[in-house]
């Protein structure tokens, strides 16, 4: 099977007075990590704040020249294909993609799989299951969170871990 890693770095925590200002997608095949895109996005309709600067590191100068995410729609469309779509708290960036995607009069059929869900059950006394302490009960050395490479790389990797435990990925959202 084939999976497509995605993560959203965005301006709050739902759309529409949210927007991503950051996306990532790796790609995940036989146990291995492959082909990866990522892009800033410039918000359109709402702003960074300096709240969300000190969590991501982005600035609104660092987005000012780039597409805005509805822009790069397609070309995460595309590259997502019909891959199982993965993330860590697939409830927050499936909102976000399934938000930008019925805006945009697009069909998202794809099958998805959460992390985090994955971790709820597979490690009930982890005392939490944020992508940090996930990466790290498995071993996983991840660091730069809450940048949306970096948080996708570091939930490939939990995937492919959690796939060698598992046997199998499950837990769909």
């Amino acid at each position: 099977m084939r999976y497509c890693v995605i993560d959203f770095e965005t301006t709050g925590l739902a759309p529409p007075q949210s927007e991503v200002i950051e996306f990532a997608a790796v790609r995940v095949q036989d146990g291995e990590i492959g082909l990866n895109l990522a892009s800033l996005c410039r918000p359109v309709n709402s702003y960074i704040s300096r709240k969300i600067t000190e969590i991501t590191g982005i600035t609104s100068q660092m987005t000012a020249g780039c597409p805005s995410f509805e822009e790069s729609l397609i070309t995460l469309i595309d590259f997502i294909g019909s891959d199982t779509i993965v993330c860590h708290n697939a409830p927050f960036d499936m909102g976000f993609l399934n938000y930008y995607c019925h805006k945009a009069g697009l069909a998202l059929e794809n099958q998805t799989l959460c992390t985090l869900a994955l971790a709820r059950k597979l490690f009930p006394a982890l005392p939490s299951r944020k992508l940090a302490a996930v990466a790290g009960h498995l071993g996983v050395k991840a660091t730069g969170f809450h940048r949306a490479m970096a948080d996708a790389m570091a939930t490939a990797e939990i995937l492919i871990k959690m796939t060698e435990i598992t046997g199998r990925a499950t837990v769909s959202c």
